[in-house]
């Protein structure tokens, strides 16, 4: 009390002040009682050490999102989430095994069947040398003997036996006779020509693009040919020596059934005769080239279609 009646003294003595502020001490309010319900614990007082809530001054403030209340949507731009492999001991999906592939063909057989066909020989069968007169003196050039002199278009017919080593890939061996027609040579002094044939043995590789069903089929031979015209006096040429003859064939191969397979096939074969003999009915023979001819280059093309069967096949 005597401080406030001093402070109030001196703001009436002392002059040039006005509208001074004197702090009023009010005594301390006591507690109100708290108004909680009956089933509600009472909130207690501030604490004295509680820092007052600041708030950003005027112009600093601005709106913030409300964070989701459940997990965030996957972004659809962004895909799913990458694959994380499980931690170990934790359980994981393991998909089950692809089913098996039930083969039709086997993988692996003793391979046996036959080939119908056509025939057509082309080529020459020598180079037959020519004497000529030219300013430089004389000389000669070679000119080719063709084949269809002494052989034309036939049937064949054609027998195969292997091994299938996979269920694409066969290795086998072939005989093929061609039963060819006469030549159009009428100028031969041995007369007319009565027929001619010719014979293919060849070792080959077979594979096809698809064994099971429907599939590209080819075929590589080397081996060796031989060819005969018969003329009608009992006379006969024998076209020999012919031991690199290379076929090439293509077509298309059809599964029926696990044993049987049909296909059809063209072929295209080169070679060369190395050795051409007269052979007469007694059986002498006579070369018919002469030192100055030289071997020439002859072909073949065949179209055919055949059935083969898988013998002693595996049970894969």
């Amino acid at each position: 009390m005597k401080r406030a009646a001093f402070l109030l003294g001196l703001a009436v003595v002392t002059p040039g002040v006005a509208h001074a502020q004197i702090p009023v001490f009010q005594p301390a309010q006591p507690a109100q009682p708290s108004q909680a319900g009956p089933n509600e614990a009472p909130k207690p007082p501030p604490s004295p050490s509680a820092k007052p809530e600041q708030k950003a001054p005027p112009g600093e403030e601005y709106y913030v999102e409300p964070a989701p209340s459940g997990p965030p949507a996957p972004d659809a731009e962004q895909g799913p989430p990458p694959f994380e492999p499980p931690l170990p001991g934790e359980p994981y999906f393991e998909p089950p095994p692809p089913p098996p592939v039930n083969h039709v063909a086997p993988l692996s057989s003793l391979w046996l069947g036959a080939r119908v066909g056509w025939f057509l020989p082309f080529g020459n069968v020598w180079a037959k040398a020519k004497p000529v007169s030219t300013s430089a003196g004389a000389g000669y050039v070679l000119h080719g003997v063709p084949w269809r002199d002494y052989a034309s278009s036939g049937p064949t017919f054609e027998l195969d036996a292997g091994i299938r080593l996979s269920r694409s890939y066969t290795a086998f061996a072939l005989w093929e006779r061609a039963q060819l027609g006469p030549g159009r040579n009428d100028s031969s002094p041995d007369g007319a020509q009565a027929h001619a044939e010719s014979d293919f043995w060849a070792a080959g590789l077979r594979a096809s693009s698809n064994p099971d069903k429907l599939g590209f089929l080819t075929e590589v031979a080397i081996g060796y040919r031989r060819a005969r015209t018969s003329f009608e006096n009992g006379v006969e040429y024998q076209f020999t020596d012919a031991p690199f003859e290379a076929r090439l064939g293509l077509g298309a191969e059809l599964r029926l059934n696990r044993m049987t397979a049909l296909s059809s096939l063209i072929t295209v074969g080169v070679g060369g005769f190395g050795s051409i003999q007269r052979v007469a009915p007694n059986g002498n023979a006579v070369s018919v080239t002469s030192a100055l001819d030289e071997g020439d280059g002859h072909a073949w093309a065949t179209l055919t279609i055949g059935g083969h069967f898988d013998l002693i096949a595996s049970q894969k």
